[in-house]
C-alpha cells in the first residue's frame, strides 16, 4: 500500500519542508510491518491564474480512479487520530493499493474534487496556513501508522 500526500505548489527547501519530509520518512519506516511500501509527497504546480476547476482536474489526474482520497477541507468531518487510523486500516485490509491525502489550494478544492472524495476531513474550524496544513497532514499519517503498529508515539488519554 502507498500513502501519499498531494499538495498544491512546490515544496521549497526550508524547515517546514524538512519537517514534512521527516514525518513522511518516519511513517514509511514505521509502516513497513503493515505492508506500507511507500509514503511520499506529490506536488501539483499549477501556473498562476489557473482556475480552481483546472487545479482540481490536475489533482484528480495525479491519482488513479481506485485511489482512496481523503480531501482536506474546512467543511470536512472532524475525526480523532484513532478514527483516522481505523479508516486507514480498514482500507488496508480491503487491499486498497493507494490512499492519498489532498491538501488543496488557497481557495479550496473544486466541487469535482469534493464529489470524488472518499472522506472530506477538516482540521477544525480555524484557518491554517497552507504549509502548516501539509505538515499536520503528514504528522497525522505518521500518527495513524504509529497507532496501528502500537508505537508509544500516540498517547491518547495520558495526562
Amino acid at each position: 500500500m502507498i500513502l501519499s500526500l498531494l499538495v498544491c505548489g512546490k515544496c521549497k527547501p526550508g524547515p517546514e519542508t524538512d519537517l514534512l519530509r521527516d514525518y513522511l520518512s518516519r511513517a514509511k519506516k514505521a509502516g513497513r510491518s503493515l505492508g506500507v511500501s511507500d509514503v511520499l509527497c506529490r506536488e501539483i504546480s499549477p501556473k498562476t491564474g489557473t482556475s480552481n476547476q483546472q487545479i482540481g482536474a490536475l489533482a484528480l489526474r495525479a491519482s488513479s480512479a481506485d485511489t482512496r482520497r481523503i480531501v482536506l477541507d474546512e467543511t470536512g468531518k472532524q475525526m480523532t487520530s484513532q478514527q483516522l487510523a481505523k479508516t486507514l486500516n480498514q482500507w488496508r485490509e480491503q487491499g486498497v493499493a493507494e490512499i492519498c491525502l489532498l491538501v488543496g489550494p488557497a481557495d479550496g478544492w473544486s466541487a469535482d474534487v469534493r464529489r470524488q472524495a472518499d472522506i472530506m476531513l477538516g482540521f477544525g474550524k480555524l484557518t491554517w496556513p497552507h504549509k502548516l496544513a501539509q505538515i499536520m497532514a503528514a504528522e497525522q499519517i505518521y500518527r495513524a501508522i504509529s497507532i496501528l503498529v502500537g508505537s508509544p508515539y500516540h498517547r491518547e488519554g495520558s495526562k
